[in-house]
This record gives C-alpha cells, sequence and structure tokens, in this order.
C-alpha cells in the first residue's frame, strides 16, 4: 500500500469519527445529498473499463447505470450506494463502452442562413457593469467581540 493511499484511508476514517462523535456537524454534501464522485481516468490506469468494473463488481447492493452528454465530454456511470453514502462511478463513456452504428437517416432541419445573418448590422450598447473583488476573511482568525 502507498503512503498516499494509505493516508488516504486513514482521512476517510478520521472523517468518519468525527461525524460520529459530533452530531452537530453536518453531513458533507458529496455522499449525502450528492453522490460521492469517483472518477476513472484514462491517463491514471492502465485500463479503465477493467478498473471501472471491479470497483462495480465490489460494490454490493443495486446499482443503476446512466449515460450522459454533456458538449464534446461523455461520460458512462453507474449509481450505487453503501449504506448511506451515494458514490457514482465514472469514465469517459469511449473508455469503458463500444461504439456500435445500428443504422443511418437523414435529418433535415432549420437553420438561420448564415449570408442572412451576415447582412444583419451590429449596434453598439452600453451598459453599467460592476468591478467586484471578494475579501475572504481568514475563517480561523479570533472572532471580534462586538460592542
Amino acid at each position: 500500500m502507498t503512503a498516499d493511499r494509505a493516508d488516504y484511508i486513514a482521512g476517510l476514517r478520521a472523517l468518519a469519527d468525527l461525524l460520529e462523535q459530533h452530531d452537530e456537524l453536518p453531513l458533507p454534501s458529496h455522499g449525502a445529498s450528492q453522490p460521492l464522485d469517483w472518477w476513472i481516468w484514462e491517463h491514471e490506469v492502465e485500463d479503465a473499463k477493467a478498473v471501472m468494473a471491479t470497483i462495480v463488481r465490489l460494490l454490493p447492493g443495486a446499482k443503476s447505470k446512466v449515460v450522459g452528454e454533456s458538449g464534446a465530454s461523455s461520460w458512462f456511470t453507474v449509481e450505487a450506494k453503501l449504506h448511506g453514502l451515494r458514490i457514482n462511478v465514472n469514465a469517459r463513456r469511449n473508455t469503458v463502452c463500444r461504439r456500435v452504428v445500428k443504422g443511418v437517416r437523414e435529418v433535415t432541419k432549420e437553420v438561420a442562413d448564415p449570408e442572412a445573418l451576415a447582412a444583419v448590422p451590429t449596434v453598439t450598447v452600453t451598459e453599467t457593469v460592476e468591478d467586484v473583488e471578494w475579501v475572504c476573511e481568514p475563517l480561523l482568525a479570533p472572532v471580534e467581540a462586538s460592542s
């Protein structure tokens, strides 16, 4: 076991101890209200599909599959639960799935005429925008007594 792995596991145990000992602490959102994302990155592992299969096989209980797409990114997710801990095991879809063309079809759609768009004049507008700076006071600084 590597030192980084041992430190990570110790951190999880320490977090569990804190949550068990302090009811006043809210649950971390990742894992409770939001799933804890476990990403399998192809540049970090030799075989993303095999790693994902091992994780999913070892996670007990019911699981569900989700295929997602966002712009150029496509992913494959297996949703699981360890008691009250929600876990999503994720990988880029092209690293764990096989693309199969089932057929082809023609699609007709309406698009804006590029020549007409090029002929539309532009206008200059003036608007008021805020220039802001975020000042985050140190969280561990002593609290000043109010008068």
